[in-house]
């Protein structure tokens, strides 16, 4: 083996190591959107998203007839809101139960993302009342920097190898 091949070699391990996960945590993108209502942002779970998992994080932007471009400040934390059944837990299929992820909104307004089985919901309190519509809910995993590196050292193998020889 030259130094070139071996210097491959132990580069492609140490990317190998790098790529396997320190934790377990996952991290998603989603947006949502109904009639009049629309949100975007990340979240991350304390799991792979199979099942359901704690939800550790949530941030982004929502709007609604009566919030525009409100920031998503976290998810509100268990047992402190009694308008709303939620138990904060994302996985799985659905991906929220019918309890669902409740999170905070510009500091104080309070919405619920929850899922009757077959579709998703939104609910808030409003200076109007109840707020209540089904959403589009569509998410997208955001992968993690130890598996991009693994991507790119993988296309540099195949473009090494594919190299052509010159004849000397």
């Amino acid at each position: 083996m030259n130094k070139l091949q071996g210097f491959l070699a132990a580069t492609t391990a140490s990317l190998a190591l790098a790529a396997t996960a320190a934790h377990a945590d996952t991290v998603w993108n989603f947006t949502f959107s109904g009639d009049g209502i629309s949100a975007s942002g990340s979240l991350e779970i304390a799991g792979d998203g199979s099942t359901p998992s704690p939800l550790l994080s949530i941030s982004g932007l929502y709007s609604d007839p009566t919030v525009t471009n409100g920031t998503i400040d976290g998810f509100v934390a268990l047992g402190t809101d009694s308008n709303f059944n939620y138990d904060n837990l994302f996985g799985g299929s659905p991906y929220v139960n019918s309890n669902g992820v409740l999170f905070d909104v510009n500091g104080g307004q309070h919405v619920n993302l929850y899922s009757d089985g077959s579709n998703y919901w939104i609910a808030a309190l409003e200076a109007g009342g109840i707020l209540n519509e089904q959403v589009s809910f569509i998410l997208s995993g955001v992968p993690e920097p130890g598996s991009l590196a693994m991507m790119l050292a993988g296309l540099g193998g195949f473009a090494f190898a594919s190299r052509r020889k010159t004849p000397h």
